[in-house]
């Protein structure tokens, strides 16, 4: 038998972990939609999500033949231990061991293709166009207001709406986090306009200076220089407005509660969940429509090679060659990956850039405090209106004590914005519905069937008002429900 294939022998049921963490050379440059191959926990650098690539000496990518230095990602088991390797590959030893990124639920959205994903944002610029006012809820997701009587008073306004369209929200973090800001130029063609060529050329919707002032103070990162600028001045765009910028805290924690709305309500996020979504949605590079993020930092590789001379090939004749001798982990050094390393152009993993994270100090309390209007159980068969809530002890009970920083920090707030959108899901008060209620507003598990039936007013001894009764008070008077 060859050396190559008692190489391959070791790795018939192995993951090509080349494959796995690298994004495909020379793959298309339209968006998002490519193949990744299979995702997996692997080492990474704790502050910044970089991934730690061994350096090894593996069996060379084709069309080159022979062995050299190649870069492989560390697999890393449920506890977080490293996985060894099969030697002479990147493959693990144990395939069964990795651990699957398998939980991105709606985050596949991520791999449309660009053009999809710039038709919702440009929906969501449509909306806000449209809008009187824009804030912000407790996940961080939008609030559109609208039938404002008094300009820049949300108290004021009569309609209010979330922006829960997971694929808007997955728009707005690809256009934040590539971008910095939400500003596009209101001259940039719609190349994906298909209509009567007769009637000229179609433009993408753009915030325009009269859009600008919606925006209350919270979310004045969302424009060019946190809307310090002036990007109209004599009441035409500036170009250079449309640029990229470097991305700071708040537009990073604003992203992490736009990726949770993008997800599952019951999902959950990790470092690699997070790294991986950067690639698909091609974060760090650039395509035919977009730039790539201006701020990146580059894989790292850890090299535990002790001598100068490079290790030998593997015995032909030894039906399971051992690899090479190795230091162990403590002895290596690791530093940042660059075109100088041998062998740079065939790896992949060694090329990828990553967001730089480094600025994220994430604040439980100055991002979460939204007090809430809520429907909560009492009992097994009742359910009671309960106002002023707020979700900080909730917060710290699912997720753990507040404070963090750098990627971590990041996750830390998308998953405080997840359990924030499963509690609103599950027991916020709609806002046309129980407006200026009595506070012993009870409801019956029925309610949440729209069984209007089985909830009603709650007395000392018993219900006070059917929901039929209740419903009917509310039409006539707009008000809270009559006493009897």
């Amino acid at each position: 038998m060859n050396k190559k294939l008692q190489i391959l022998g070791y790795g018939a049921i192995a993951l090509c972990a080349v494959l796995v963490v690298s994004p495909p050379l020379g793959a298309q440059n339209d968006g998002t939609g490519d193949v990744f191959g299979d995702l997996i926990h692997i080492v990474r650098d704790p502050g910044t999500g970089q991934p730690i690539l061994a350096q090894r000496w593996v069996e060379l990518p084709g069309p080159v033949t022979g062995y050299g230095w190649g870069y492989c990602p560390i697999a890393v088991s449920t506890a977080g231990d490293e996985l060894a390797f099969i030697p002479y590959t990147c493959d693990p030893l144990d395939p069964t061991a990795v651990v699957d990124v398998d939980y991105f639920g709606r985050l596949n959205a991520s791999r449309t293709r660009e053009r999809v994903n710039r038709m919702h944002f440009d929906e969501v610029i449509a909306t806000i166009k449209a809008a009187e006012w824009l804030d912000s809820e407790g996940s961080g997701r939008l609030l559109i207001y609208s039938g404002c009587t008094v300009p820049g008073d949300p108290a004021t306004c009569l309609d209010k709406k979330t922006i829960d369209s997971p694929m808007e929200n997955l728009a707005l973090y690809t256009r934040l986090m590539k971008y910095g800001h939400l500003q596009t130029d209101p001259l940039e063609l719609n190349s994906g306009a298909h209509g009567d060529p007769e009637a000229g050329p179609v433009y993408h919707p753009a915030l325009a200076a009269s859009d600008w002032p919606k925006l209350g103070p919270a979310l004045r990162h969302l424009l060019p220089a946190n809307g310090e600028g002036d990007c109209f001045p004599g009441g035409v765009f500036g170009v250079t407005c449309a640029n990229a910028e470097v991305l700071g805290d708040r537009d990073l924690v604003r992203a992490s509660g736009f990726v949770a709305g993008g997800g599952d309500k019951d999902g959950h996020f990790t470092v690699d969940l997070v790294q991986y979504l950067g690639r698909i949605m091609k974060l760090t590079v650039a395509t035919d429509e977009t730039v790539p993020t201006l701020a990146t930092v580059p894989a790292l590789v850890r090299d535990c090679w002790p001598g100068i001379v490079d290790p030998p090939d593997p015995d032909e004749t030894d039906p399971n060659p051992p690899d090479p001798p190795y230091v162990p982990v403590d002895q290596c050094t690791v530093a940042p990956a660059d075109s100088g390393l041998p062998n740079y152009t065939l790896f992949a993993a060694a090329q990828e850039q990553f967001v730089d994270f480094a600025s994220v100090v994430y604040d439980r309390e100055a991002w979460r405090s939204h007090l809430v209007d809520v429907i909560l159980p009492v009992g097994v068969e009742f359910w009671q209106l309960v106002t002023g809530l707020s979700l900080l002890p909730w917060l710290e009970l699912n997720n753990g004590p507040d404070g963090a920083t750098g990627i971590a920090g990041f996750v830390f707030s998308a998953n405080d914005a997840v359990r924030w959108i499963e509690f609103i899901h599950n027991y916020e008060v709609p806002d046309d519905l129980f407006a200026d209620l009595d506070s012993r507003l009870i409801f019956a598990d029925g309610f949440r069937g729209g069984n209007a039936g089985s909830w009603g007013l709650q007395g000392p001894q018993g219900p006070e008002m059917t929901g039929e009764e209740l419903l009917l008070s509310l039409a006539r008077r707009g008000t809270a429900p009559e006493n009897r």
